[in-house]
């Protein structure tokens, strides 16, 4: 394994030889929560505190010896939670870094890229990044001394420093808190444990495998080491959101950290864009929550934070967008490094070429077959008409458009009717007024259009159903 910071980017195949056991024996049963210590140090105290926190609480944690049975190879055991916990907690006591395990440990946490809840018990988060000077000296010196990790050392060293950075909880002796910072790091571990669940993406996802490598083609074919930022646009319905999230679940574990900002266009409407500046910070750094008195207060912020951060891998979704400013608000466009990845979606395309983001994907019309399926799942809950009903059902796909919000509407609309005259009725009012959310969703596109566009709009408008502009 490498020494250097870079290794900690690596993917999980590159997880090291140094944790090589004798034996293969991996718990077949599953933790949410892994907590890394040194037993001397905290295992009846802090460790065990937090474990029956977790464990009241119907969280699978790992602490090693409550855990261990007959015969089992612990060594594997352990790497095998580390790899499928999905959080890890460390804590960092004033003998931590006597243990090699304790720092294989973290270092193997590190790599999986699986959060990590610091926290410094009788230490200070500079201790671990001045490792020469702070409370793990001595034991470093001894590791340089004996030889035997000399290989190791640096690699140590680093990981410590990583983890550093990380917002934590401190503990002082006879700290008054104790008991209320142990409940917040359980919390802070539950949210981490929901947080991580796949982001729901459709009921019904038909035709979203071959969409998602649609848009994987032209990102590979038109991806260079500078262009991690990829926009997604076309009308409402048109299923943006839906791909965005499908691919943030599909690429999420590939980066250090990820962030999902829903309806961004909403929110800076509602002047709301301080709350997204202070989530984005609280889902790549895991900071506390920030109140910030501007959005060029919080621009700013971020951008300092990015720029201290041009070693970890981002992923993050801006959906929705109206306007360039709203990006300048997140700092996010021109301060990520090449690494990591942005992706926009937005029903203008014209935001994302004022932004200068090059590689844009449009959203295209499902085919006739893709329609009708997802027509069918929403109108029968089966993927084809029910027998008689298939002349009805190709209206009703011809109406919508392949549009995927209509099909949707539309199929919901007609569920668990049998009589044809309803449908028949249904279909009749469609083609003179258009359902609740599909009106809903185009009324926002004409809204988010200016006062000249408006216009234009309304004159063809009005043109095609042959009535005076001017009319009431």
């Amino acid at each position: 394994m490498a020494s250097s910071s870079s290794s900690h980017s690596n993917a999980f195949s590159e997880i090291g030889p140094q944790c090589k056991r004798r034996h293969s024996f991996a718990s077949p049963k599953s933790y949410d929560v892994f907590i890394n210590h040194r037993g001397p140090d905290v295992k009846e105290t802090l460790a065990l505190e937090l474990y029956n926190f977790l464990k009241r609480m119907d969280i699978p944690t790992f602490l090693d010896s409550p855990e261990f049975e007959p015969g089992d190879s612990i060594p594997p055991t352990i790497e095998n939670v580390i790899r499928s916990a999905s959080v890890h907690i460390a804590i960092f006591s004033t003998n931590y870094a006597n243990s090699p395990w304790c720092l294989d440990e973290l270092d193997l946490m590190l790599q999986t890229k699986t959060r990590i809840i610091p926290i410094f018990y009788h230490v200070k988060p500079v201790d671990l990044r001045y490792t020469e000077k702070g409370a793990y000296a001595d034991a470093f010196t001894t590791h340089t001394d004996k030889g035997r990790y000399a290989c190791k050392i640096e690699k140590w060293k680093d990981t410590l420093r990583s983890v550093s950075v990380i917002y934590g909880y401190e503990f002082i002796k006879d700290d008054r808190n104790y008991k209320k910072k142990c409940k917040k790091i359980v919390y802070a571990a539950r949210k981490e444990i929901e947080k991580g669940r796949p982001l729901p993406v459709a009921k019904s996802p038909v035709g979203l495998d071959e969409i998602v490598k649609d848009f994987e083609r032209l990102c590979c074919k038109k991806k260079s080491e500078k262009s991690t930022i990829v926009g997604i646009f076309g009308m409402g319905g048109s299923g943006k959101t839906t791909l965005a999230k499908d691919l943030f679940n599909r690429k999420r574990s590939e980066y250090n950290a990820s962030c999902f900002l829903f309806d961004v266009r909403e929110a800076s409407a509602k002047t709301e864009l301080p709350f997204y500046q202070s989530k984005l910070l609280i889902d790549l750094f895991q900071s506390q929550k920030r109140k910030f008195q501007s959005i060029y207060e919080g621009s700013s912020y971020i951008q300092h934070r990015l720029e201290r951060s041009r070693h970890l891998r981002f992923l993050i979704v801006v959906d929705d967008i109206d306007h360039v400013n709203q990006l300048d608000a997140l700092s996010v466009r021109n301060t990520l490094n090449s690494g990591s990845l942005l992706i926009i979606t937005t029903r203008d395309e014209g935001v994302l070429k004022r932004s200068g983001i090059t590689i844009r994907y449009k959203m295209k019309e499902m085919n006739i077959n893709h329609g009708r399926e997802l027509f069918c799942w929403h109108a029968f809950r089966r993927n084809c008409p029910v027998s008689g009903f298939e002349d009805l059902v190709e209206s009703f796909v011809k109406v919508c458009g392949g549009l995927p919000l209509s099909l949707q509407v539309l199929g919901g609309l007609v569920f668990g009717y049998t009589d044809k005259e309803y449908w028949k009725s249904q279909l009749d009012k469609i083609s003179k007024m258009l359902p609740g959310d599909i009106k809903h969703r185009l009324k926002i596109s004409f809204d988010s259009l200016d006062s000249e566009e408006k216009q234009i709009f309304m004159d063809i408008a009005c043109f095609f159903i042959g009535k005076d502009k001017r009319w009431p």
